[in-house]
């Protein structure tokens, strides 16, 4: 099952060539993501897996498996930090 995540609710973003731009509200805060990171912070808010979001890397650039599940985890982790995607927390079934 892959991580539930979600796009903050105060960022402002678009998508600029293969580029996105995304804003925090208060304006502090711009960054770019370059087209690798803008397919993963998409498709990892879209509830796609970590091995899902992979496969795509491998589709569109010349990368191994090894090499993408690597970039895929490590962009996660980052955009965590960066609080650009944040956990969704999953109701307990009662």
């Amino acid at each position: 099952m892959p991580n539930r995540l979600s796009k903050p609710d105060d960022i402002v973003w678009r998508r600029v060539g293969d580029e996105i731009v995304v804003i925090k509200d208060d304006g502090l805060a711009v960054h770019v993501l370059n087209k690798t990171a803008a397919m993963i912070w998409e498709m990892s808010s879209n509830n796609c897996g970590d091995n899902e979001i992979a496969g795509k890397i491998c589709e569109c650039f010349a990368v191994s498996s090894e090499d993408a599940v690597a970039d895929v985890e490590n962009t996660i982790a980052k955009l965590k930090e960066i609080k650009l995607l944040n956990p969704v927390e999953e109701m307990a079934s009662q």
